[in-house]
């Protein structure tokens, strides 16, 4: 499915309680809306994830029931409290805050705020944990709001603008499959290492029953379905371990991580397809859509670092 795009600009709190119910499946309701300064909202959806620019002008209250998801709050402009207790949390511009968390309501003041909400239901984290969300847990539990340091907050806002900017550039369902899956593992895998929690802050289990036979039918697994969205899940239950003696036995005999392998798969699924390709029809675009590169600027820089030359001198031979 090729990524979505929906905008709204309202004054009027049905069309906003309206647009919260149809984005977020969550009901909710604002108050404090002139119609002399709308609410100006652009929302891109890309499978379990979506990413939503706003703008919020004046002082707005904001009231939900219980979300089904994740909810990254970036302040870029104004303030942001969110919670009606006195541990509520304020935001000022610069903030990355996990607002909310699937199943809680949310309560939320703003301030002449601009903000981007990255949503992410729990099926995403479930691809790179392997724990199963249910009604009552959504599989994994984060032990603080705020990001690990001022590096990890950076980290955050540098993956939501590369996948914005990245899937700008899909345009036809072909593409879209690989594109789509990556950047949704890409801000998922973020999400995890960003904000504390019981999956990332684990403590280190070894896992004896990992021998090299099973680092081999993970890697047979890779190469063979790495033309389809597969995640860390996948490849576990395709062996019959779990992600996290996943994550260990290619950290251990491989020196790398599960998707990083992916990665280098696909991209060597790529090089095979430039030395094959015929310059009068192709493109290095087309060709690294395919293979999940969306980015042209960055699938450049990390095939010429693999291959030490640029993607067009392999595609013009």
């Amino acid at each position: 499915m090729l990524p979505q795009h929906t905008t709204c600009t309202t004054g009027g709190p049905d069309a906003v309680a309206a647009f919260i119910s149809t984005a977020w499946r969550a009901q909710g309701r604002v108050d404090g809306l002139d119609p002399r300064h709308p609410i100006r909202i652009a929302r891109l959806e890309i499978g379990h994830a979506s990413v939503t620019e706003a703008e919020f002008p004046g002082a707005l209250h904001f009231e939900t029931d219980g979300w089904p998801c994740y909810l990254v709050t970036e302040v870029k402009a104004g303030t942001v409290q969110i919670g009606a207790s006195a541990r509520a949390e304020r935001c000022a511009s610069g903030d990355v805050v996990l607002a909310v968390r699937p199943g809680r309501p949310c309560s939320a003041n703003t301030e002449d705020a601009e903000v981007s909400l990255t949503a992410l239901s729990p099926e995403a984290l479930q691809r790179i944990t392997g724990d199963q969300a249910t009604d009552d847990s959504p599989g994994v539990r984060f032990t603080s709001n705020r990001p690990r340091s001022d590096v990890a907050a950076a980290q955050w806002e540098t993956t939501v603008d590369y996948v914005t900017s990245t899937l700008t550039s899909v345009l036809c369902p072909e593409d879209a499959t690989l594109v789509v899956g990556g950047a949704v593992s890409l801000l998922a895998s973020t999400l995890l290492h960003v904000f504390p929690n019981t999956f990332a802050d684990a403590k280190h289990v070894e896992h004896p029953h990992v021998c090299a036979p099973l680092v081999r039918q993970a890697i047979d697994f890779i190469q063979a379905n790495c033309a389809r969205d597969i995640s860390m899940a996948d490849i576990a239950a395709a062996i019959n371990v779990t992600p996290r003696a996943v994550q260990y036995m290619f950290r251990r005999h491989l020196d790398t991580t599960p998707m990083a392998y992916l990665r280098r798969v696909r991209l060597d699924r790529a090089h095979r397809d430039l030395l094959a390709a015929d310059p009068a029809h192709d493109t290095v675009s087309a060709i690294a859509t395919r293979w999940g590169f969306a980015h042209t600027g960055r699938f450049s820089q990390v095939y010429r670092a693999e291959y030490g030359e640029s993607p067009s001198v392999t595609l013009h031979g």
